[in-house]
């Protein structure tokens, strides 16, 4: 069987991207499972519990700062994933939820940054909502079991906005170019 190869840019942004960015549920369940996590270079693995239940992650040469992957994990099952950099989550966090739902974040520097979402146990979009320096900033959006969208709000920087009106009201009583 003949491998495909990767072209140098690919391979580069392959093995730089953080272990828990890639991380899906089935790898992130067979973290829970086996109770092994890879860690940075520099940081200590964790030492987890027998039970297999808790949170696995990384430390940074024996200070207590979060430093890589981290895996919350229950009866051999992960209920949240992320990385962490210098103590604070950094990139994308995923929290499954007892009802088969999740919510996906990105953070930078331990806070909220772009877009972040919750789907339904089925896959469906039921809220999105943007930040910005950790702060609500831009459309927040909720959506009804059909898809469709069941309210929007407007934020910026962090303060409740009003929705914009419509073109066609905004112009009532001027008449048309």
């Amino acid at each position: 069987m003949k491998l495909p190869l990767l072209s140098l840019p690919a391979l580069a942004a392959l093995l730089a991207a953080p272990p828990a960015l890639g991380m899906d549920q089935r790898q992130a369940d067979a973290v829970c499972a086996s109770w092994t996590l890879e860690c940075p270079q520099g940081a200590i693995p964790p030492k987890g519990p027998a039970k297999k239940a808790g949170v696995l992650e990384c430390k940074l040469q024996g200070r207590p700062v979060k430093e890589g992957p981290s895996v919350a994990c229950k009866d051999g099952k992960a209920l949240s994933w992320g990385d962490w950099k210098a103590g604070k989550k950094e990139g994308l966090q995923v929290t499954m939820h007892p009802n088969g739902s999740w919510a996906e974040e990105r953070f930078t520097a331990g806070k909220p940054e772009g877009r972040s979402v919750e789907y339904s146990a089925e896959g469906q979009l039921m809220k999105e909502t943007h930040f910005q320096e950790g702060k609500k900033h831009g459309p927040e959006r909720t959506y009804g079991a059909d898809g469709r969208l069941a309210s929007e709000e407007l934020w910026d920087k962090g303060v409740k906005g009003k929705k914009p009106a419509p073109k066609e009201e905004a112009q009532a009583g001027t008449p048309p170019p």
